[in-house]
């Protein structure tokens, strides 16, 4: 992994900074950097990226760094209402592959916010700082310096308390949701990633609030969800194609997260989603169904 190394014998240059909320649809244009640094910290939903031609998902607690000379575009569409923090700092700054370097701080190209909350609380105080008269000069350069810190303080503690597998939440969920149709178990998981089950079994729920069994039963059913409003296909065969064999374990477990049946939930929508083009049909529908509840629901729930 690439990391950006930035000196802290003066504080960074603030250049500019905001948050953006992303409507259904909306889509990152092509920005070209100069020798600004850009961070990106998700806050809502999902906003689909590609930077230096590789592609990210960034979501809540998601931290992508744009370094110097780098191109940004959209990979694709939103296809749910999302949010994140942008910031861009002006520093002479160092691009190699070593995860640190000394009198300075290190950001990774990508990596998953252990304590969201204090990083969220410098994001708000640079937004405040950066859109007020303030008389000493250079105010916002150094909220943005502790922006950085904090961000790169957070990734460090990462990599302290385990340099080997810093991220592997992250990596666990994405290759759930791609291997959803195989059901692994936590050992098989494991064993894939070369870990103990024990400790991979701790580690994704102090990342994520969920256990692997309750993360991919969600992937599965926000999956079932999705073919419940874009087909017509009854609901067993909506179970078995999202990898449920059992269809009386499929409605239990659907009812006891939405409350309603699938037969009650799909009543409650309208298809009008059905073959819109403006969604591509690989995209992680994860959170996807929830903005089709809100623009497809009847008039009369509304």
């Amino acid at each position: 992994m690439e990391h950006c190394h930035f000196s802290l014998t003066n504080p960074l240059a603030y250049a500019s900074c905001g948050e953006f909320s992303a409507e259904l649809g909306w889509r990152h244009h092509r920005y070209h950097h100069g020798p600004d640094t850009e961070v990106l910290v998700g806050l809502s939903g999902q906003v689909f990226l590609q930077v230096a031609g590789k592609p990210y998902t960034l979501e809540a607690g998601d931290v992508l760094t744009v370094f110097p000379h780098e191109t940004i575009v959209g990979a694709r569409q939103t296809v749910t209402k999302s949010s994140f923090f942008w910031g861009h700092v002006v520093a002479p700054a160092v691009v190699d592959t070593r995860p640190s370097a000394p009198n300075g701080l290190t950001l990774p190209r990508f990596f998953h916010l252990q304590a969201q909350e204090k990083a969220v609380v410098n994001i708000h105080q640079l937004l405040d700082v950066s859109h007020s008269q303030y008389l000493v000069p250079h105010a916002a350069d150094y909220q943005a310096t502790m922006l950085f810190i904090e961000l790169a303080n957070d990734y460090a503690q990462q990599r302290t308390a385990n340099p080997l597998h810093q991220g592997i939440s992250n990596q666990v969920r994405e290759w759930i949701r791609t291997h959803m149709a195989e059901q692994p178990t936590v050992a098989a998981i494991a064993d894939h990633f070369h870990l103990n089950a024990s400790y991979l079994t701790r580690v994704f729920k102090r990342d994520t609030g969920q256990n692997i069994q309750e993360y991919s039963n969600a992937v599965r059913l926000d999956y079932a969800r999705y073919l419940l409003l874009t087909t017509n296909d009854p609901v067993a065969s909506v179970s078995q194609q999202a990898f449920f064999s059992d269809p009386k374990y499929f409605s239990r477990l659907f009812k006891k997260k939405l409350q309603l049946t699938p037969s009650q939930y799909r009543r409650a929508y309208t298809h009008t989603f059905l073959n819109n083009q403006q969604v591509d049909p690989g995209v992680d529908v994860r959170e996807q169904v929830r903005q089709l509840e809100k623009e497809r629901q009847l008039p009369a729930q509304r």
